[in-house]
């Protein structure tokens, strides 16, 4: 070879391998579309990407109790089977403005959800010519160890909403309905499936190949000047300072600022604030952070969208040498009281300490759903938080927890970090968990580690106090959402009688409960029913006494537990 062609050629290498080194990563791209129309989506010039969500619903109002039966004669699922519905149904527990209730049936096991088929994306142009390849998103049976689906999470499901039911016993004479299908498919095991987005593209085309006739649009515009980068990230910093040793002395108040970035480190807001909760509904926070959306998306875990709930919040809990459940069950009162922070467990009461805080917080995040000027969501929100250690904190190791959400330029993720402080000990102490085996199926490759899932945090130790009992939401206890996620879904492929699949010791499944137990059985023998009345939630079994102990000689043992 000669020595111009060995210049030239390693010219070429070294620019190749520069253009390489400096491409963006692929970025998971987030699509929706409601009842046909795609929501439209806005990104980022010059980037590639790949699926990472598909969140479709299908709904339409009715005046008759008629189940799901207009969904089966709507466009999307004309002429498909729905032979092997089955569904179970609940009502909401806190009452309608008009003192009427609000009844949901939740639909699953059809035979077109449960039929392998493909959405099949393709990129066009203005005039509807392709601008790159064509990207197929795979949806296989809900089974673990037949993944051939391209998403971990792949859900699809219908409801029916019931809105004017004079009590929480019946539906009589209710004439407000609404019928909704959605899939929900999240969590992408094959990002390197790229999708190309060249400048030229003006829409996503989506097909279904259960209804290949059918096509679905979403709208696609660019920016070539973002002002921020893609990629989120939270950071804590702790204000108060410690002791000399380094540690806080129980009964101390302790401070935090929580700093959101983006992917390249840059703040998504000003030292000192956040958003104010009706410049996020404007959509005039540009840097895409999020707050809750419940009252406008009602979610149910498991059944309907909490991925799409996007709450910010802090929690502290501790010591992680004492963990367990919170048992307490926190009320809607004590959200829109003048608490800013909520105790949710407390040493003498729950054998731990722990204290959240929403942000904006909770008494104008839900004070201001009640409040017909909204003056709670435009109050200022600020970026530091303050729990309050009580004097009988038991001494060991603390976890500091902030989790939240971005959307921005296509891009849907969540974040959470943890940081670890010293209450009355310097001796660090080691977390202790009833469930330890999640790793063993939540894995790192195929879009199923719990650093992706949720909000996005793989420290197990770090979510007790956040998901603690709540009066106004049954599913939100940790173990309740645990058990009901593993036990309706096919994912889960151990028997789901065999609690050492993921309990450490046989102490952990020996408190009975009805939250315990029925957040996993669908129903109770007679007895249990003539005792403990009868089930009214599918997550819990019934309302408040649900958190408690049934009886200390109950359910010493488990058929098939593995213990």
């Amino acid at each position: 070879m000669s020595k111009l062609i060995r210049i030239v050629a390693f010219f070429t290498f070294s620019l190749c391998a520069t253009a390489w080194a400096q491409a963006p990563a692929p970025v998971g791209l987030a699509l929706a579309i409601n009842n046909g129309e795609g929501v439209p989506l806005r990104l980022k010039a010059g980037q590639e990407f790949f699926v990472n969500i598909i969140d479709i619903r299908e709904h339409l109002k009715t005046a008759s109790d008629a189940g799901v039966a207009g969904l089966k004669r709507s466009a999307l699922f004309a002429g498909l089977s729905w032979d092997g519905l089955r569904s179970e149904e609940e009502f909401v527990d806190l009452a309608n403005p008009d003192g009427s209730f609000t009844r949901r049936r939740f639909y699953t096991g059809a035979a077109w959800m449960k039929q392998p088929s493909t959405f099949t994306i393709t990129p066009l142009d203005a005039k509807g010519a392709a601008t790159a390849k064509p990207v197929t998103i795979k949806l296989g049976r809900d089974a673990t160890g037949k993944f051939t689906d391209s998403m971990f999470i792949n859900r699809l499901r219908a409801i029916q909403w019931t809105y004017d039911c004079p009590s929480m016993a019946t539906c009589a004479g209710a004439k407000a309905f609404e019928e909704e299908a959605l899939f929900e498919l999240r969590h992408a095991k094959l990002p390197a499936d790229k999708l190309a987005m060249p400048g030229e593209t003006a829409a996503l085309q989506v097909r279904w190949s259960l209804q290949p006739a059918r096509t679905m649009l979403i709208p696609v515009t660019f920016t070539s000047n973002a002002e921020y980068a893609y990629g989120y990230a939270i950071d804590i910093a702790t204000l108060t300072p410690p002791q000399a040793d380094g540690t806080y002395a129980p009964g101390t108040s302790l401070s935090f600022r929580l700093t959101q970035l983006d992917g390249t480190g840059k703040r998504l807001h000003p030292q000192g604030s956040l958003p104010t909760f009706n410049e996020f509904r404007d959509a005039k926070n540009e840097s895409g952070l999020q707050y809750y959306r419940g009252f406008e998306e009602p979610a149910a875990a498991y059944y309907r969208r909490k991925h799409r709930e996007r709450m910010l919040m802090a929690q502290i809990i501790g010591p992680v040498h004492q963990l367990q459940p919170i048992r307490s069950l926190v009320q809607l009162e004590d959200f829109l009281g003048s608490n800013v922070t909520q105790f949710v467990g407390r040493p003498e009461r729950d054998g731990l300490y722990s204290e959240f805080q929403l942000f904006p917080p909770s008494n104008d995040l839900f004070g201001g759903a009640f409040d017909p000027k909204h003056a709670g969501w435009a109050a200022p929100v600020t970026d530091q938080f303050t729990f309050h250690v009580p004097n009988n904190a038991v001494p060991g190791t603390y976890y500091v927890t902030v989790k939240g959400r971005r959307v921005y330029l296509g891009e849907d993720i969540p974040a959470s970090k943890t940081i670890a402080i010293q209450i009355g000990t310097t001796q660090r102490t080691e977390p202790r968990l009833t469930a330890t085996k999640c790793s063993q199926c939540h894995k790192d490759g195929d879009g199923s580690a719990l650093g992706l899932l949720l909000h996005g945090n793989d420290n197990l130790a770090a979510c007790n106090g956040c998901h603690s009992p709540l009066s106004f939401e049954p599913d939100n206890e940790a173990y309740v959402r645990i058990h009901f996620i593993h036990s309706r879904s096919d994912r889960f492929a151990a028997s789901k009688s065999r609690c050492a699949s993921c309990h450490q010791e046989k102490s952990s499944i020996q408190r009975a409960s009805k939250a315990a137990c029925l957040s996993c059985h669908t129903g109770y023998p007679a007895s249990h029913v003539k005792r403990s009345g009868p089930v009214r939630s599918i997550y819990v079994g019934g309302h408040a006494e649900s958190f408690q102990s049934c009886a200390g000689s109950c359910h010493k043992s488990h058929a098939g537990s593995g213990f």
